[in-house]
């Protein structure tokens, strides 16, 4: 039988081995509110007897994506969504990667049913409640039991996590930002590409979106952004929590794992009331990425900064 692609509603499973129609709907839904580079959805959904199959599509972002690391890493967010959907509804779900045409295949299947643990209830239930907040954060940190949950959940096989704390690290840091930043803002390609997927409506990057202050501006500048200098995004740095997440080997694969760690820890933030948002662009400087690493002694390859904290006024 062949499969049925889902990208957006679905179609209904009638069969006792099947997907039904409301089934369909939630792993659909769950799938299609993970966050996406660009919002692209770079990934498609098929569903067959009882798997669900989420396959790495090739985006066109030359310049933000050139070699598929976001676009991987969104697929492993996806990835997340999907499982913790299944799970919800009350059934096991085991996860097989493959490739196929050079691209990342992961197959979802239910192989029974079994109950959902209190950590996956609530992470679940903050799926459709994740935001990306590039605002500034209340200033007033996280408690150490807050930061312990939240690098247990990026924590998984070739995946670790890295809280940047003090003086001088932060503004080691805080001038390599500073320094993609001004690169990818004097980049008039790379801005022409940006410029093209950010609207006021409907899909892709909303303008009203973009941070105008500290880590949120340099984490994705445009040709307009006001950089700080770097003493001042340390010391904006300093009053947040910024998570570095990396992963060894660096296979497309684990990326897609390093991705599936970052939306875990995004999920288990949202379920605590705090809002998060990940940065990447600068990542994409090898000499940034390499930077990075060998300033906080990471093992794996950096792929991805979350920053975390309490919005203003809430």
């Amino acid at each position: 039988m062949p499969m049925s692609t889902v990208t957006g509603e679905t179609g209904s499973g009638c069969g006792a081995g099947e997907w039904s129609a409301a089934e369909s709907v939630v792993i659909s839904r769950a799938v299609r509110n993970a966050p996406s580079v660009h919002n692209t959805r770079p990934w498609s959904l098929a569903l067959h007897g009882r798997t669900a199959e989420l396959r790495e599509r090739p985006t066109v972002l030359v310049q933000h994506d050139p070699d598929g690391r976001d676009r991987r890493l969104s697929c492993g967010a996806a990835l997340v969504n999907l499982v913790l959907a299944i799970r919800g509804l009350g059934r096991t779900a085991e996860v097989a990667f493959g490739s196929s045409a050079g691209l990342v295949t992961a197959t979802v299947t239910a192989t029974g049913r079994a109950e959902p643990s209190e950590v996956e209830r609530r992470r679940s239930g903050a799926v459709l409640d994740r935001r990306s907040c590039r605002q500034a954060f209340d200033g007033t940190g996280l408690p150490a039991r807050t930061r312990d949950a939240l690098l247990e959940a990026v924590e998984a096989p070739g995946v670790t996590g890295r809280w940047i704390s003090g003086a001088e690290e932060t503004l080691g840091v805080a001038r390599l930002l500073t320094y993609a930043a001004r690169a990818f803002r004097d980049n008039a390609e790379y801005q022409r590409e940006l410029s093209s997927w950010t609207t006021t409506t409907g899909e892709g990057l909303r303008r009203e979106g973009f941070g105008e202050q500290g880590l949120a501006a340099v984490g994705l500048a445009t040709g307009r952004t006001r950089l700080p200098d770097e003493f001042a995004l340390a010391a904006r740095m300093q009053r947040e929590a910024v998570l570095v997440v990396g992963v060894q080997p660096e296979g497309p694969v684990d990326q897609v794992r390093a991705g599936a760690a970052v939306e875990q820890a995004w999920l288990e933030a949202t379920s605590r009331g705090l809002a998060a948002s990940v940065i990447t662009q600068p990542l994409h400087l090898t000499e940034v990425r390499s930077g990075l690493a060998a300033g906080l002694g990471l093992v794996g390859a950096p792929q991805a900064l979350m920053r975390f904290g309490a919005q203003v006024g809430r």
